[in-house]
């Protein structure tokens, strides 16, 4: 277990205490839980560009739009929009089919661009070495509809799974989600993927079935995308398959992680973070959270009544800022972006280059 005191309890705080204490904590088998902030630096649209793509991309005016996007435009907040103005379901379909091929077409240049050449890929990075020195079965859940991890997992020649069967034609095999799989020649570990919210891939077909289409470039004709919007939407929606069967398995992966690595998430989704803020705080699992700037719902969630075992990093002028037990109000280390999660992996595994 990580000696706190020994490496916090001194009058300064450096890039190689931290470091270490990073190191023990993912040491401890870490569930990794990925939001938008570990997408957007590959071009992905954030809830705020995402609200503003969807004004510019719906001029229709179907029943109910020209309430919402007034308050959109007031909001910015997707979520909270949504939460105000109740659309009707064609409206909703509609929402969703844009949102849809807005991340598509951001996700796909990404694909096209690791097919060119080699690129700069911290997530895989993180996989790559999570998967060398905790177990060589990772655990992600991800509120994420794009394709990053499955990407960055298959950087590294790991297996993915995310409940779809393999090949061209694949269906959901609820059985499989999460399962582990046996070793096979070509994989270097495996990596399951519990997509909460959906997935660009997948599709519920006209006779109810569900199908995943890999990297289709268009909603195919006669099915509907299995992405979930925010808002009231969502609450209808996770009571059916596919989100049904992966948020249980999301929430039994919660319940037995020994450690909690989350990566651009902001804990404003009801369904993962009741159970991952509850053992943070009555069970003392560690918890590390590398962000561009935690979220009132973050601030409120753990640094009133800090718990005992955590290290939250985000930006600050010139560096970062580090918040632990012996620093709940945060501590500034200058000219250090661990914030981003390629300054991060260096940190953690030792490369020059802060």
């Amino acid at each position: 277990m990580v000696d706190f005191n020994n490496l916090l309890g001194k009058e300064t705080f450096t890039y190689e205490d931290l470091a270490r204490y990073t190191q023990r904590f993912l040491a401890e088998r870490p569930t990794i839980v990925l939001g938008t902030g570990a997408t957007i630096p590959h071009g992905l649209p954030s809830m705020t560009m995402l609200a503003e793509m969807l004004l510019s991309t719906i001029k229709s005016n179907p029943s109910g739009w020209s309430e919402f996007s007034k308050r959109l435009v007031e909001t910015k907040d997707l979520e909270q929009a949504l939460h105000d103005v109740p659309l009707p379901e064609e409206t909703v379909e509609l929402l969703v089919e844009a949102t849809w091929k807005i991340v598509s077409k951001k996700d796909v240049c990404v694909f096209e661009k690791l097919l060119r050449e080699p690129v700069s890929f911290p997530l895989a990075k993180l996989f790559k070495y999570l998967l060398r020195t905790a177990d060589s079965h990772l655990q992600v859940v991800t509120t994420n509809y794009d394709r990053l991890a499955e990407y960055a997992a298959n950087y590294v020649r790991a297996y993915v799974s995310t409940g779809m069967t393999p090949g061209w034609l694949q269906r959901f095999a609820p059985e499989s989600v999460n399962a582990v799989r046996r070793t096979a020649p070509g994989f270097d570990g495996q990596v399951s993927i519990l997509k909460v919210h959906g997935s660009l891939d997948w599709f519920r077909a006209n006779m109810g079935d569900i199908v995943a289409v890999p990297l289709s470039r268009d909603i195919p004709q006669e099915m509907k995308p299995l992405v979930v919007t925010p808002g009231v939407s969502k609450y209808r929606e996770v009571h059916k398959d596919p989100f049904r069967t992966v948020m249980s398995a999301a929430d039994a992966v919660l319940r037995h992680a020994s450690c909690y690595l989350c990566v651009g998430y902001g804990f404003n989704d009801e369904h993962v973070q009741p159970i991952l803020v509850n053992r943070v705080m009555k069970d003392d699992v560690p918890i590390v959270i590398v962000t561009k700037k935690l979220t009132p719902q973050t601030r409120t969630a753990f640094l009133i009544t800090p718990p005992k075992k955590f290290i939250f990093l985000e930006e600050a002028d010139g560096g970062t800022t580090i918040y632990c037990p012996e620093q709940p109000r945060g501590v500034i280390l200058q000219s250090v972006s661990v914030w981003q999660l390629n300054k991060f992996m260096n940190l953690i595994t030792g490369i020059q280059g802060r």
